[in-house]
């Protein structure tokens, strides 16, 4: 009986380790992923758009991207802002391919991009998890 028990005693915390060993740090990877695009930053993002810092929100890695002309409750209303939304979701995958980007793809971390204007005001937030990194994109749906 108590070799029974020592073997137990044994195999357990062995086994424990094993699984635990096997888990991703998504929490580290995420920090140093922050570290390294934020000595890159800021960085100019699309024709006045900069990208400006990034932070880690939970499992998220979150860019914040400036709009230091727009105005965002005007761009809300206007036309054609479901497609730019659409389209800055399908930009994301872009991250996908930096490599400070790539120790994510097999954690549970969510890539994001938010949309702000001047005044910190939200125009929109993207996200897309790492694993889906290995999914394309899918096409712009077509407007009238």
């Amino acid at each position: 009986m108590n070799r029974l028990r020592n073997a137990f005693s044994i195999a357990i915390p062995s086994v424990a380790l094993l699984v635990l060993g096997g888990c991703t740090d998504t929490r580290g990877r995420l920090d140093e992923a922050r570290t390294k695009i934020a000595a890159t930053l800021p960085a100019p993002y699309f024709e006045d758009l900069v990208t400006e810092s990034v932070a880690v929100d939970g499992q998220r890695l979150v860019l914040t991207v400036r709009s230091p002309a727009g105005d965002a409750a005007k761009t809300r209303e206007a036309p054609g802002f479901d497609a730019l939304k659409e389209s800055e979701q399908i930009a994301l995958h872009d991250l996908c391919g930096l490599p400070e980007i790539a120790p994510l793809l097999d954690t549970d971390a969510v890539l994001a991009r938010r949309f702000v204007d001047r005044d910190d005001a939200l125009f929109f937030d993207v996200e897309l998890p790492a694993r889906d990194c290995a999914n394309p994109p899918a096409e712009p749906s077509a407007q009238p």
